[in-house]
């Protein structure tokens, strides 16, 4: 499954995806911390408010049966 979106969350300011939540939780539970980002971040006020035109375009998405997508074998580096 893949999902891709741009959104902003008014329930708990994305803090589950890369901070301490919940936030009434000891951040040393198991599972608790997620991220780095302080619990006070991700308000969509503040993201709406600074990017009030984002948009989002997502491209050259690949999809097939597993293995199909790609050629087979190690892959050469790119040159530098």
């Amino acid at each position: 499954v893949l999902v891709m979106s741009l959104w902003d969350d008014h329930a708990v300011n994305m803090l589950w995806l890369d901070s301490s939540y919940p936030t009434d939780v000891d951040p040393s539970t198991p599972g608790v911390t997620r991220g780095p980002c302080s619990t006070d971040s991700g308000k969509p006020e503040d993201v709406e408010s600074k990017y009030p035109d984002s948009s989002v375009s997502y491209g050259s998405i690949k999809y097939g049966a597993i293995g199909s997508t790609y050629p087979s074998g190690p892959t050469k580096p790119p040159s530098p």
